[in-house]
C-alpha cells in the first residue's frame, strides 16, 4: 500500500478540493451568464426581430455590444478562475502524489486568503465532502507510490479528455443547429438579403463566435490530452517493466505533471450540466481502468 488513498482524504487536501470546487463553480456562473448573453439573448432578439422589423437595428447593436462584453469581461473572468483552480489542483497533487512544486511552470502558489475564502463560501453554500473524498481511484493505493502516481495521472488525463470530446460534440450541434433554425425562420417570413444580414446574421454573430471558440478550445484540449496520454502510457510501460528506477520515474512523472498543470490552466470550462450528466458513468469507468492497471502489475509479477 502507498499513502495516496490516505493523503487525499486528509483535511488539508480536502480544504484544497473545497476551495477549487467553489472557484470552478464561480467560473461556471460566469459561463452560464456568458451563455445567456451570447446564445439565448441573440436567439430571442433574432426571433423577435423577424416579426418586429422596427427593432432590427437595435438587435444588431445589442449583438455587437454582447460580443465586446464577452471578449473584454466575461471570458476574462472565467480565465482568471481557471488559472487559480489549476494552482490549487497542483497543490493537491503535490501533497497527494508527492510531486514537488515546480515554480518555473506553476509560478507562485495560489494565495492562501483566496483559498480560505473559497473554502468558506463552499461550506456556506451547503457544499459537502461526499464528492470530494477518494478523488483518485482507491486502486491506485495498492502498488508502490511511483506506480500509483502514474495511475492517477493516467486516469486524470483519460477522464478530462473523454469529457471534453463529449462536450465538443454538443457544441457543434448547438453552433450549427441554432443558426439553421433561424435561417429557416428567415426563409419562412421571406426576408431579403439585406434584411437577413441585419435581422439574422448580425444578431447571431455572438452565437457563432461563442460556439466556435469553445469548440476549438475543447478540441485542442482533447488533442493535447491524447499526446499527454501517450507520454503517460510510455512512462507506465517503462515503470512496469522496471526500465526506470523509482527516482527516475518520479522525475519523469514531475515532467508529466508540468504538462497536466499547463493543460488545467489553459483549457476552457465545461458546462455544469454536461459534467453532472456524465459524472457517474465516467467515474465508474475511471475506477475500472485503475483496477485494470493494477491487474497488469499482478500479471507481470506472475509471469516472472
Amino acid at each position: 500500500m502507498n499513502p495516496i488513498p490516505h493523503r487525499q482524504n486528509q483535511e488539508p487536501q480536502l480544504r484544497l478540493l473545497r476551495a477549487r470546487k467553489r472557484i470552478l463553480d464561480d467560473a461556471s456562473i460566469w459561463l452560464v451568464v456568458q451563455f445567456g448573453l451570447t446564445v439565448i439573448m441573440p436567439m430571442g432578439l433574432t426571433i423577435l426581430a423577424l416579426f418586429q422589423p422596427q427593432i432590427r437595428p437595435w438587435a444588431a447593436a445589442a449583438a455587437l455590444g454582447v460580443t465586446l462584453l464577452d471578449v473584454l469581461i466575461l471570458d476574462r473572468m472565467q480565465r482568471y478562475r481557471i488559472r487559480l483552480s489549476a494552482k490549487i489542483a497542483e497543490a493537491f497533487d503535490e501533497a497527494v502524489l508527492d510531486v514537488p512544486w515546480n515554480k518555473l511552470v506553476g509560478g507562485k502558489r495560489a494565495p492562501y486568503p483566496e483559498i480560505a475564502s473559497a473554502e468558506r463560501r463552499w461550506v456556506r453554500w451547503g457544499g459537502t465532502d461526499d464528492r470530494l473524498r477518494d478523488w483518485y481511484p482507491l486502486a491506485a493505493g495498492r502498488p508502490p507510490l511511483y506506480l500509483g502516481r502514474i495511475i492517477c495521472q493516467r486516469t486524470n488525463l483519460w477522464y478530462d479528455g473523454e469529457l471534453r470530446r463529449h462536450y465538443g460534440r454538443w457544441l457543434i450541434g448547438l453552433g450549427v443547429g441554432l443558426p439553421l433554425i433561424l435561417l429557416a425562420m428567415a426563409g419562412f417570413v421571406g426576408l431579403t438579403i439585406d434584411s437577413f444580414v441585419t435581422t439574422v446574421l448580425a444578431p447571431t454573430a455572438p452565437i457563432l463566435t461563442w460556439s466556435a471558440r469553445e469548440y476549438f478550445r475543447q478540441r485542442d484540449a482533447a488533442d493535447a490530452q491524447e499526446t499527454l496520454r501517450g507520454e503517460a502510457e510510455a512512462l507506465w510501460e517503462a515503470a512496469k517493466q522496471g526500465e526506470c528506477s523509482e527516482d527516475d520515474c518520479k522525475i519523469q512523472a514531475r515532467e508529466l505533471q508540468n504538462a497536466i498543470y499547463l493543460r488545467r490552466a489553459s483549457t476552457g470550462l465545461i458546462f455544469p450540466g454536461v459534467y453532472k450528466q456524465r459524472r457517474k458513468t465516467m467515474e465508474t469507468a475511471m475506477n475500472d481502468g485503475a483496477e485494470g492497471y493494477v491487474s497488469e502489475l499482478k500479471l507481470g509479477a506472475a509471469a516472472e
